[in-house]
């Protein structure tokens, strides 16, 4: 993704559909890891929309654990321009909450870090200042969930701001 994701607190969803499972009718590759059904909130819940600097997000898949026994991790990482109050609070609030993150590829995929079962947490965030009058300043966050890549192909609910 270019500039943004969008993010959920897991207690908030209501319906989180999943992929189809090897014996399931209709199983694919491509179903193996698709959601095409609505993921569900409470009412006033959904995605909120975190802004980052460009061309610094990366969404990554590896396979984790010991040979015959492997486990699929997903994550991703991001860099907040900034080091401004709201960034600090959310990094303070979300450090240990069960969530869901959703971005979007440069081909236009959108992609979960988090399923219904494995939601994902962020895992590190480091601020900085910057050194020098040319360096970044803001938050590196890196999110992860030790579960299926989902590729989404629901309507994205945004969460209802009050005016």
């Amino acid at each position: 993704s270019e500039v943004g994701l969008k993010y959920v607190k897991h207690e908030d969803v209501v319906n989180y559909p999943m992929p189809k499972n090897l014996g399931d009718v209709g199983y694919n590759y491509e179903e193996s890891v698709t959601i095409t059904e609505d993921i569900t909130f409470t009412a006033g819940k959904g995605w909120a929309k975190i802004d980052f600097q460009p061309d610094t997000g990366e969404g990554t898949i590896e396979l984790v654990g010991n040979k015959g026994n492997k486990k699929t991790k997903n994550g991703a990482t991001f860099f907040i321009p900034g080091n401004h109050k709201k960034i600090l609070g959310y990094i303070r609030t979300m450090k240990n909450v069960p969530s869901l993150y959703m971005y979007k590829e440069r081909d236009g995929q959108v992609r979960i870090v988090g399923d219904k079962d494995n939601p994902a947490f962020i895992t590190e965030a480091k601020a900085t200042t910057g050194k020098g009058g040319e360096d970044d300043k803001g938050v590196n966050v890196t999110v992860e969930s030790y579960g299926i890549p989902i590729v989404y192909e629901g309507v994205i609910q945004l969460k209802v701001v009050a005016p």
